[in-house]
């Protein structure tokens, strides 16, 4: 029995991944990207960016302003319909594009603060940096979504199961960087090699990136649906002429703005308010991996029976207690971290496995890359809004706590609680208004299998 499993897995994997012919070689290019990308971003983002901020002098405020600095520049994509739709062959100027972007994100950053020994002039120099490598990104990176949007299976089951794989895979790649840096950097956080540990996998993340970036190249790039001309004002425009499209966008926008309320803040809360390691909380990230390993084919289920929307409404309904739970969660009760942790990764499977089909769900095939510049405008607009309205409430108290109800509570403690009421909102609206989301081709599927599975069901009453 097991020797037949595994031959079905290996028969599932060749089916989406191999070099039999471009697709497949696409998505198996894909696939390695996302291992690479995956590995990479383990040490230059999440908690080891904030301890690698943390080191140079940002208190909790500054790295409130640094992260939603990004999301400024990242508005620029605005104009990069207008500059791709002129390009027939983008590759080559996407892949020079990326790694123009992880010079200065990683390199530039990594080196700066070694010139740079006043803190505020720091935050300057990072802010700057930072700014120009996401605004001159964002003109181009947009184009990468088409391009490897060829490449997704067209059959819904296939395409479930690519969008989950490649999660799968990714995820176990993460963890493992995860706990084995965490490990070490936690062993040297107290000798004169700490530092260098920091340093040493940023630099090392910027190889890394220069491996993607060659297997990016090995992909073929398909000839672009060309529809008229797009002129500036129609990135504004053109989107609100598909409903459900448009309405996908608005989900995304929302939860953009939901999740970025404490992004990074709460990494600076745990790792300097709650005193938690690198390697607790890192471990708590690759438990993501295993509970995503056996519990995807459970999440697919209920994919295939409510639908992707609903499915991501159910989750986020779901979720809303953890965050609850967390603006409760002082020193004193540190051991509630590890179950909420866990069970917010359980919910997050089915979150990501959801979301990363939406933008795709309604996509218009003509002006592709104007949609996704609309899509990648609003979807920074609103993170940046939420973060800098998660960074305003978190500044007000700073890294001194109050007293509320005999605890301590931190100002950042504030930004789950609002986290929990837009979660409510936005959960109850998606359930119930699923279908507004939803290809017309879906809902008839979702409705037949519903109808099938109550038949089922009435049969087995009447035996």
């Amino acid at each position: 029995m097991q020797k037949k499993r595994f031959q079905a897995w290996v028969v599932s994997l060749s089916d989406i991944y191999s070099l039999k012919d471009d697709d497949a070689k696409g998505r198996l290019i894909s696939l390695g990207s996302a291992l690479t990308t995956a590995l990479y971003n383990v040490f230059i983002t999440g908690v080891f960016y904030t301890g690698f901020l943390s080191m140079y002098g940002m208190s909790i405020t500054s790295v409130g302003i640094i992260s939603f600095i990004p999301y400024i520049g990242s508005c620029f994509s605005v104009f990069s319909s207008v500059i791709l739709e002129r390009i027939r062959k983008r590759k080559r100027i996407l892949i020079l594009s990326k790694v123009f972007f992880y010079s200065l994100y990683i390199l530039a950053t990594t080196i700066m603060p070694q010139f740079v020994q006043d803190v505020h002039s720091r935050l300057i120099w990072f802010a700057v940096i930072l700014f120009i490598a996401h605004a001159v990104y964002a003109l181009f990176s947009p184009g990468f979504t088409p391009w490897f949007y060829f490449f997704y299976p067209a059959d819904h089951e296939r395409r479930t199961r690519y969008i989950t794989l490649n999660q799968i895979f990714a995820s176990v790649m993460s963890s493992l960087a995860l706990i084995l840096s965490s490990i070490i950097t936690d062993a040297l956080s107290n000798t004169p090699y700490y530092t260098s540990v920091l340093l040493g996998l940023r630099y090392f993340a910027f190889v890394l990136v220069l491996l993607d970036v060659s297997m990016q190249a090995c992909a073929k790039e398909y000839d672009y649906p060309q529809g008229p001309k797009i002129r500036f004002l129609q990135v504004f425009t053109l989107p609100f002429q598909y409903r459900k499209f448009l309405m996908c966008l608005l989900l995304m926008f929302a939860w953009n703005f939901i999740a970025n309320l404490n992004n990074g803040l709460w990494a600076y809360h745990l790792l300097n308010h709650m005193h938690f390691s690198y390697t607790l909380m890192n471990a708590m990230s690759m438990m993501y991996t295993i509970i995503l390993i056996f519990t995807s084919s459970v999440w697919r289920k209920i994919l295939r029976r409510y639908s992707w929307i609903k499915t991501f409404g159910l989750a986020v309904l779901i979720w809303v207690p953890t965050e609850v739970l967390f603006f409760l969660m002082t020193p004193d009760r540190a051991y509630m971290y590890v179950p909420l942790c866990l069970a917010q990764n359980l919910l997050s499977v089915g979150l990501n496995i959801s979301y990363a089909n939406i933008l795709y769900m309604n996509l218009p095939s003509e002006n592709s890359t104007a949609h996704i510049a609309f899509y990648s405008i609003g979807c920074n607009l609103f993170a940046f809004l939420g973060l800098m309205i998660g960074t305003k409430i978190s500044s007000i108290g700073g890294d001194v706590p109050h007293m509320l109800l005999g605890m301590p509570v931190y100002s950042v403690q504030y930004t789950t609680l609002c986290r929990a009421a837009l979660m409510l909102i936005l959960g109850l609206v998606l359930i119930v208004r699923w279908r507004s989301f939803t290809p017309d081709q879906d809902i008839q599927e979702i409705e037949a299998l519903s109808a099938a599975i109550r038949h089922n069901k009435r049969l087995r009453r009447a035996l």
